[in-house]
């Protein structure tokens, strides 16, 4: 990736970035590619189905209410807050 293709996909995800940012991310992106490409390169023949589908079933955690934010409290936090509820920018136009 180059930095005009770090530019074009920030402005397709809206996101601003400075120029003294850019170095730094093209060198994060590339350290995250060259991460997948190791897990792609993985052996993963001797694991199977089951193994997988096991150790996904195990890793769910319990649909439980737990503590949480009160309306009062997030309130407080957000930038806009208007009738009860969080007030966000517009995303879709219509």
């Amino acid at each position: 990736m180059d930095e005009k293709e770090l530019k074009n996909i920030a402005h397709l995800a809206k996101l601003n970035i400075e120029d003294k940012e850019v170095s730094s991310m093209l060198n994060d992106f590339s350290r995250i590619v060259q991460y997948v490409d190791e897990i792609k390169n993985l052996d993963t023949t001797s694991v199977g189905d089951d193994e997988i589908y096991e150790q996904i079933f195990y890793e769910l955690r319990k649909d439980l209410a737990e503590n949480a934010l009160k309306r009062d409290d997030l309130a407080k936090i957000a930038p806009a807050y208007e009738n009860g509820y969080v007030v966000v920018p517009k995303v879709i136009e219509t």
